[in-house]
């Protein structure tokens, strides 16, 4: 949800509550007046206090999401990292399984020379 949505939601939200609470006072409009110019003080106090959290909750998810961001860009170059070093091994141990294969079949190969051999002197 984005800060200006909350901020507009809670300024509409005020004007509604303060509107229904004027029509709903069971004074005159003369003492309405006088209570309001009274404690005007402390609504624009109140108004300036949800304007300050307003922009301290701006500011705060502004801060959240860059850091996330940073936060994303690192982890995603540790695993690209760590993918090219696997694959680094993975072909190391391959030239060695390679090299190994080729042993095995010399081996195998000569065995079976050895073997042809022993079987012909035998027939």
């Amino acid at each position: 949800m984005k800060a200006k949505n909350v901020l507009a939601g809670m300024v509409v939200g005020g004007v509604v509550a303060g509107i229904a609470t004027l029509l709903a006072v069971p004074k005159s409009g003369y003492e309405t007046r006088r209570t309001l110019l009274a404690n005007k003080d402390e609504y624009l106090g109140s108004i300036k206090d949800i304007k300050d959290a307003a922009v301290e909750l701006k500011n705060t998810v502004a801060t959240a999401s860059k850091e996330g961001k940073d936060s994303i860009q690192t982890f995603i170059t540790d695993v690209k990292t760590a993918i090219f070093e696997w694959k680094l091994q993975t072909e190391e141990n391959m030239q060695g399984l390679q090299e190994d294969i080729k042993e095995l079949e010399d081996s195998i190969k000569d065995l079976e020379t050895e073997l042809a051999a022993e079987n012909s002197k035998e027939n």
